[in-house]
């Protein structure tokens, strides 16, 4: 029961991940500019994307990468996630570690926020745990399920138009 569930989540995840990815290469200027997918697929080297502990490396959470396609410099890193639960807490941590290690790469977070537990589109000025803390923590917080609702504070947005203005501007 448990691995059937474990499957579910893991599909619904991957859906996500791709929706983020669609959304990106929707506009030709992230198209012909980046590289956006999983990081085998995208980076050379994937060390970037380790964490020491001592003698110890453990690989951070990377749902999906933005490489340039000319320097193929990392640029970006997004968490994806359906829901948060102990994912808010898990994406914050790792945004953590990445600024303690002084990564030169932007770390944010994305979701379609099914539960609504950082966007209330009927009272969108409502803050509850995770809206304070991963804006806080992260480079940039982005709920992209919302259509046509569009609303910003700092590092906080909801609405497509900002993940994609977020990525075409990015800078290392």
């Amino acid at each position: 029961m448990i691995n059937k569930r474990q499957s579910q989540v893991s599909k619904e995840g991957k859906k996500k991940e791709l929706e983020v990815k669609n959304i990106l290469l929707s506009d030709s200027f992230i198209r012909n500019n980046f590289l956006v997918d999983n990081p085998s697929k995208v980076l050379r080297n994937k060390d970037e994307l380790y964490i020491s502990y001592g003698s110890y490396k453990t690989e951070i959470d990377a749902d999906l990468c933005v490489v340039d396609k000319h320097s193929k410099k990392l640029f970006c890193v997004i968490s994806v996630k359906k829901s948060l639960r102990e994912r808010g807490a898990q994406t914050a941590y790792w945004a953590l570690k990445i600024r303690e290690a002084k990564k030169r790469f932007k770390y944010i977070f994305c979701t379609p926020d099914v539960n609504k537990e950082l966007f209330d589109p009927e009272n969108p000025n409502k803050k509850r745990k995770w809206r304070i803390i991963l804006p806080h923590e992260c480079d940039s917080v982005f709920v992209y399920s919302y259509e046509g609702k569009v609303f910003k504070e700092k590092n906080f947005y909801v609405g497509k138009k900002y993940l994609i203005e977020y990525i075409k501007h990015i800078k290392p």
